[in-house]
């Protein structure tokens, strides 16, 4: 009986032996996965360690660079300021947010004439507007498809109301360029609900029977919900005044003589002025660039407005904060593109989610607000008259 029991008990010490040098091996094997999880972990800890550090305190221009676009679309929000105030020095946020433009600069001055004295802002009377004789744009005739003198694709091309539209593509954003032939159809609508709420682009348009827009100023939005109502610097909508003039902000302005300028106009009373919004930057002043690259305002959604020597508007929109389409530019990228249209004087509208170019009743945009094809509540915005409505005025 003996005999018989030893070697199932030698075999059963073989057995557990074997199964003790497998637990010993197993076991090395997860020490060792852990040491190489670990050691993998710490390096990518030093590695997100040091480019934080080198984003925050280094001047090698790619870090200088980045992190003063960071520091300015945050900024130059509402409500995300957070995004920079949370982790980055205050004194270097306002190294860099010190960094402006000319506040002084006037772009198309000469167009502005002094019709009676005046010291103050207070709304003047109303004054007659004669409409200029228009200017047809030199590329009517080019087709759908076709490349505009600057390069881009022509989306529309609407000979009968004198527009034409084109595609803005640079790499990491996108948008459209509206060109129209005769600035006497070109003005400010406001809201019929001043104080009380704002109206979205298509809506604004259909009250005023307008074929094309912008939106124009910035208006009270706490918490990124405001309703418009509220308009933020001075408006004059057809010789109607509306809002207080604010001296952080400069002016856009259209004359009776269909001229458009831009800058600071610190008085309006008194100034041959028809139609006009308060917003900024200038982005050219009489044939010059007056910002160049992010300038302070960081990436963002943005409008823009401006006029060529020969009376022809641009209206100029960029879509934004959206990576898969379209980040957003500067204002500088504004200002490279206004140039290549031959623009003399131009200026920033609000930007952000406000920003919308629409067409015919509808948004040809891809505005970034919570309903993209309608646009943001608006206090006011720049609307083209129809020719059509002219036509049939006269007749």
């Amino acid at each position: 009986m003996n005999i018989n029991k030893e070697p199932r008990v030698r075999r059963g010490g073989a057995a557990e032996e074997d199964l003790t040098a497998k637990k010993i091996i197993k076991k090395a094997k997860r020490a060792k996965r852990l040491g190489v999880f670990f050691t993998c972990f710490s390096l990518l800890a030093a590695l997100c360690t040091l480019l934080f550090s080198l984003f925050i305190y280094s001047s090698i221009p790619f870090f200088s660079y980045w992190r003063a676009i960071w520091v300015e679309t945050a900024m130059t929000t509402m409500n995300h300021r957070w995004l920079a105030t949370s982790f980055i020095p205050g004194y270097q946020i306002d190294k860099i947010m010190n960094e402006s433009v000319n506040p002084d600069v006037i772009g198309g001055a000469d167009a502005l004439v002094t019709t009676s004295p005046s010291t103050d802002n207070t709304p003047p009377e109303t004054l007659p507007t004669e409409p200029a004789d228009p200017d047809p744009l030199d590329q009517l005739e080019l087709k759908v498809g076709d490349k505009d003198y600057a390069g881009n694709t022509v989306l529309i091309n609407d000979i009968e109301e004198g527009l034409v539209v084109s595609e803005i593509s640079r790499g990491s954003f996108k948008g459209k360029i509206m060109l129209i032939d005769d600035p006497a159809r070109v003005y400010v609508g406001s809201t019929p609900y001043p104080g009380e709420k704002g109206l979205r682009i298509r809506a604004m348009m259909e009250h005023y029977g307008a074929v094309a827009g912008i939106n124009g100023s910035g208006f009270d939005d706490p918490y990124e919900n405001g309703d418009g109502g509220t308009v933020v610097g001075l408006t004059c909508s057809m010789g109607n005044y509306w809002g207080n003039y604010a001296n952080y902000y400069g002016s856009i302005v259209l004359t009776e003589d269909n001229k458009l300028v831009v800058g600071n106009i610190s008085v309006w009373k008194g100034y041959n002025i028809r139609d006009g919004i308060q917003f900024g930057p200038v982005l050219i002043a009489n044939g010059e660039a007056q910002v160049k690259g992010s300038a302070g305002y960081g990436l963002h959604p943005r409008t823009a407005i401006g006029q060529r020597e020969d009376g022809v508007i641009a209206f100029l929109v960029i879509d934004g904060r959206d990576v898969t389409h379209s980040i957003g530019c500067t204002v500088g990228d504004m200002a490279t593109i206004l140039l290549e249209y031959g623009i003399v004087n131009a200026a920033c509208c609000d930007g952000g989610a406000s920003s919308v170019l629409a067409y015919n009743g509808e948004v040809i945009t891809k505005n970034c607000s919570l309903n993209p094809a309608y646009g943001r509540p608006l206090p006011n915005a720049f609307l083209v008259r129809s020719k059509r409505d002219i036509e049939n005025a006269e007749s």
